[in-house]
Parts: structure tokens; C-alpha cells; sequence
């Protein structure tokens, strides 16, 4: 069992975060005054604490450095902006002069959003997989075998067979369907690959397809079966199958690509429900992919090198969703998963399709430049992730409707890209502390949302999102070894700081900074005054002074009180030096 700050490991079996003033639990407790036994925090350490109990915590005068970290640790609180005052004086004190914000504001995701068709679409589509669950409940529909292996019985699929599929062709204005006809182009232990006959000519080669099938049938769909679990199986067959259709392409039109991009591919859960969806659904496991349309005939132009690049990390994102759905609804009965997570643990699966070409190709190797931190074979899975997970950090409390950020509070919101990059980091940080077998515990249960992350984990979610918190700035801090920061605060599969480091250093129009987070100065005797969205965390260094009284924490909203929803807590670390725990890194 993995190790927390300080923690209470309750008869349950459950962690949770050990309340600061616990002599007297059963006291009511407030910013004004502490009820029970005051602590400190003792350098390289750190400490989750309730907003209630703040006012237990005792920041000697010290001259010592401390990164403050306050956070709204929910999923389910309303979404809108929460305006919070952080400030440090004297225990039970009122706030002094109330400081507003002075972040430099981060460069915004502007301009053309090229992932904003695939983001409708998944908006969409999370949206069916409701309807969808819940007409799998009330009729009790039989799931079919699960598709671990090919079974024995199966009839082997000769390749140049026919078969006709039903395409969603139109989610604008209602749902559309179009029948294509499509031919067998590969058939695999795994996976069978369809391209429309319809497809535009100038398209993948059978040599093509065949070393495109073996990517996909002996790579990326073992890396997601082996990590979140088999998906279903409803046609019998063993397999899953993979439809490249023009009807994909056509989703988007020309002009949209350019300001909105286009539709990779997609899972659609009606297809695991036949009886409910005539018409509509296929009965079996399908992945849906653009064709390769080099002369633009469909919508904007999508070269064979192109689609050869895109499509492998979509279909391994979207596998997580066909598999997700699978376990939680057709064969649990249960809800499908909530969106930030489910979107979260398809970004984890990008990711790992980076891992496997990372391993495959150590550096210098697989690199057109040896300087690059990635093979080139897993640059189309990784990128997304980088690029999101930076943006994120940039601002984490941004309140701007484009970078609207959050790790876990996106409503039934597709989230944005630093929402996707948040819980990305999160997930990450997650698998870190656990292995990568908490990802199928995630995936093959039917509890969603918080609960199934407590229930995966054996923590509770705000002991876990402190955590996380602080690991996002204190993980390999500037000139300290990693191995001295607790294991609970570091994320030890990847140095994000050597990431980001090199993302800067070959692409700094698009990384700005060495490091992206940048700190608010909290000084003794001030207040700060700033806004957040439920499910993320904002960045604040406190100096203490060298003499003198000691200093304590009040985190509060502006006015009223916090909604008990929110999960308003504040994480502590005690800085080595103040060179350690900078405000920003250029």
C-alpha cells in the first residue's frame, strides 16, 4: 500500500488524510482559531491539510521557504469560478492589505483550435454512451464473451470479403447513418481492417495496409487489452474491427479543417447495443477511421503519411473508450465513466504507445535529430500530451473560456486541451504511485468518477489531489537529488522538468519557459486575492520572516463561505532553500 502524507489507515481498509486538530474530532473547527494539536511542517516535507484545520498549521519565523498550494479537490461541484483570498499573518489574525493578482498572463491556446471537430464529436458521442447505458440496463442485454483471445471456433475472415456497415454520416443537427460497403484488407489475430470501396484513389497500398494491421493487431491493441482489460465481444468473433470510410472524412468540410481540424476516428457505443439500435448500430466492436484522400476530393487533404501518423494514436485512444464502455456498461450494468476520467485514461493510453516506442528505441536511436527526447515513432502519441500538460501548468487556476482549467470538474464538458492536460498529469502521477495496473482496475468495475478513483486506489480523492499538487512543482526541484523528495511527491516514470526543459530548448515559440508553472509571492502581513475553477490548484512561495512571530495560512472565499462541495484544502512544502522553490523558471 502506497504511502501518503500524513495519513490514518481507517478500520475500512480506506487512507484518508489525517485531519490536523484530530485530539478533538469531534469539535467544529474554523480559520479563526485551532481546537487541537498545532504541528509545523518539517523541511523537504509536505502536508495536505483541510481548509478548516489551516489554522492548527504553525509556520515558524524561520526565514524558511514554503510553496503554498490551496485547491478545490472535487469533481462535482458546480463549474464556475470560486474568488478565494490566501493570506498569512499572525494565527487567527484578519487579513492585511489584500494583494491582487500579478501573474503575467500565459500565452493563450489561440488562434485556429484544430482539435475542436474531434472534441464536438467526443462531446457527442460521451453523450450517446449515456443513452446508451442506460438502455443497456433496462433491457438487461447479455454482453457476449469478452475478446480476450480468438476463439477456436471462430470461421477465419478470408481477406477480400465484403461487408456493408452502418456509418454515422451527420451528429450536427441529429444523428445521421449511411450504409458503406467496405472490403477486407487485413485479418489478424486481433483486429480486421475494412476500407470502403468508396475510398478516393491514391490511398494506403495492401503492403501498406498489412504493415499498418500488424501495428495495430500486435502493438496497440495488446498495450491497451494488457492495461485496462479486454473489451467485449457481442459479435463472437474475437476480434475488433477497424473501418477506414470516406464518410469520416466528410464529417468536416473543407473550410472547417482549417479553423476547427477534422475527425481522426471514433468509437461509437451504439454498436454494442444491436437490438436497441437497428440501423444504426453494426453488433460488433468497430474502431471508424478518415481514409487517406491525398487530392482533397472528401474534405482538406489527408496524405497516406498523414493518416499513417494520426491514426495510430487515435485508434489507441478510442480502444480506451470501446473498452471503458465495455466493462462499465454492457457488462456491469453500470454508468458509463464520467468524462474527465475516461478522457483522462485515453490520453494515458496515447501515452503509452509513446512508452512502447520508447523502449523500443532508446536514445539516440529511431531519432531523426539524436538531440530529440522521442523516438520519432512515438511523436504522434506523445505530442498531445506534452503540448496539453504544459498549457495546463501555465495557468492551472485560468478562468479564461478557451484555457478553462481543471483537472476533474468538467461537468459533461469534453474538456478543453489543459483540462485534458491536467488530468493527463494526473492519471500519470497516479500510475506512478500505484503501477499501471490501476488504470484496469479503473476501467473493469462499474463505479465511476471519484469513487472509482478512491476504490482503485485505496485513498481518498483529496489526499490523492494534494498530493498530485504538490508533486506538479516540488518533482525534481532545481539542484536537489529527485531521490530526496518523498516518493508520494515525485512523479518517477518521467522527469517533467527535463521534458519541458528540451520542449523549450527546440520549440520555444511554443514552450515559452524552461519550467511552465510560475508562483505567486505570498508575503507575511498581505493577502492574496485570487480566482480558480473547482478541480484544480493554484501556486504560491511564502518567505518566512528570520524573527518574530510565527506565521499562519487562511484560505477563505471573498465572501460567505466555501461550499462543502468544493473540497477547499491547502497542501504545504517545506523548501530546502528559496534557490530550490523559485517564483518562475525564464
Amino acid at each position: 500500500m502506497r504511502k501518503l502524507l500524513p495519513s490514518l489507515v481507517l478500520g475500512s481498509g480506506i487512507i484518508a488524510y489525517l485531519a490536523a486538530c484530530s485530539s478533538d474530532s469531534t469539535s467544529p473547527k474554523g480559520n479563526g482559531s485551532c481546537t487541537g494539536s498545532s504541528f509545523t511542517v518539517a523541511p523537504l516535507t509536505g502536508r495536505v491539510i483541510p481548509e478548516a484545520d489551516l489554522a492548527c498549521l504553525s509556520i515558524p519565523a524561520d526565514g524558511g521557504t514554503y510553496l503554498v498550494v490551496p485547491q478545490f479537490a472535487t469533481a462535482t461541484s458546480p463549474v464556475n469560478p470560486v474568488d478565494f483570498t490566501l493570506s498569512a499573518g499572525a494565527p487567527g489574525a484578519a487579513a492585511g492589505n489584500i494583494i491582487s493578482a500579478s501573474r503575467q498572463a500565459p500565452p493563450l491556446i489561440g488562434g485556429a483550435d484544430l482539435s475542436g471537430m474531434q472534441r464536438r464529436l467526443d462531446r457527442y458521442l460521451r453523450a450517446r454512451e449515456r443513452e446508451v447505458a442506460a438502455a443497456a440496463r433496462s433491457s438487461g442485454t447479455a454482453a457476449g464473451p469478452l475478446a480476450s483471445r480468438v476463439p477456436a471456433s471462430a470461421v477465419s475472415t478470408v481477406v477480400g470479403a465484403s461487408a456493408t456497415f452502418h456509418v454515422l454520416s451527420s451528429f450536427s443537427n441529429g444523428s445521421q447513418y449511411t450504409l458503406d460497403t467496405a472490403i477486407l484488407k487485413y485479418s489478424g489475430s486481433h483486429l480486421l481492417i475494412f476500407v470502403s470501396k468508396n475510398a478516393p484513389s491514391g490511398g494506403f497500398t495492401d503492403a501498406q495496409i498489412a504493415a499498418f494491421g500488424n501495428t495495430f493487431d500486435l502493438d496497440l491493441y495488446t498495450i491497451d487489452v494488457s492495461t485496462f482489460g479486454p473489451p467485449t465481444d457481442i459479435d463472437a468473433n474475437g476480434r475488433v474491427i477497424v473501418l477506414l470510410s470516406p464518410l469520416i472524412n466528410k464529417l468536416t468540410t473543407a473550410s472547417d479543417c482549417a479553423s476547427q481540424g477534422y475527425i481522426a476516428g471514433f468509437f461509437n457505443a451504439v454498436d454494442l447495443l444491436p437490438a436497441q439500435y437497428a440501423g444504426k448500430s453494426n453488433g460488433a466492436e468497430i474502431f471508424y477511421s478518415l481514409v487517406p484522400d491525398p487530392n482533397g476530393t472528401l474534405s482538406c487533404v489527408h496524405t497516406v503519411a498523414a493518416v499513417g501518423q494520426l491514426t495510430p494514436s487515435t485508434f489507441i485512444h478510442e480502444f480506451q473508450h470501446m473498452i471503458s464502455f465495455g466493462q462499465h456498461a454492457i457488462l456491469r450494468s453500470g454508468n458509463e465513466e464520467d468524462p474527465w476520467l475516461n478522457e483522462g485514461l485515453s490520453h494515458v493510453a496515447e501515452e503509452l504507445g509513446s512508452r512502447y516506442y520508447e523502449n523500443r528505441f532508446p536514445p539516440p536511436t529511431g531519432r531523426t535529430d539524436p538531440d530529440q527526447a522521442f523516438p520519432d515513432s512515438a511523436q504522434g502519441f506523445i505530442s498531445g500530451d506534452l503540448y496539453n500538460s504544459y498549457h495546463f501548468l501555465l495557468d492551472p487556476a485560468s478562468t479564461d473560456s478557451i484555457n478553462k482549467a481543471s483537472v476533474s470538474n468538467w461537468g459533461n464538458g469534453d474538456g478543453t486541451l489543459v483540462q485534458r492536460g491536467g488530468v493527463w498529469l494526473f492519471l500519470r502521477w497516479l500510475g506512478d504511485q500505484l503501477d499501471s495496473t490501476v488504470y484496469g482496475r479503473l476501467d473493469q468495475t462499474s463505479l465511476t468518477g471519484v469513487p472509482n478513483v478512491e476504490n482503485a486506489s485505496g485513498a481518498s480523492f483529496p489526499a490523492l489531489f494534494g498530493e498530485f499538487s504538490l508533486a506538479l512543482y516540488v518533482d525534481s526541484l532545481p539542484g536537489i537529488p529527485r531521490t530526496s523528495i518523498p516518493t508520494e511527491l515525485r512523479f518517477t516514470s518521467r522527469n517533467l522538468r527535463a521534458l519541458y526543459a528540451k520542449a523549450n530548448q527546440r520549440n520555444p515559440s511554443t514552450f515559452p519557459k524552461t519550467f511552465p508553472i510560475e508562483a505567486l509571492a505570498l508575503t507575511p502581513g498581505n493577502a492574496r486575492s485570487e480566482s480558480m475553477n473547482p478541480g484544480t490548484m493554484d501556486f504560491f512561495i511564502l518567505t518566512a520572516p528570520s524573527s518574530g512571530s510565527a506565521i499562519g495560512l487562511k484560505f477563505a472565499p471573498t465572501t460567505g463561505t466555501f461550499s462543502g462541495t468544493l473540497g477547499a484544502q491547502v497542501s504545504v512544502f517545506h523548501c530546502p532553500s528559496a534557490a530550490a522553490c523559485p517564483l518562475s523558471v525564464p
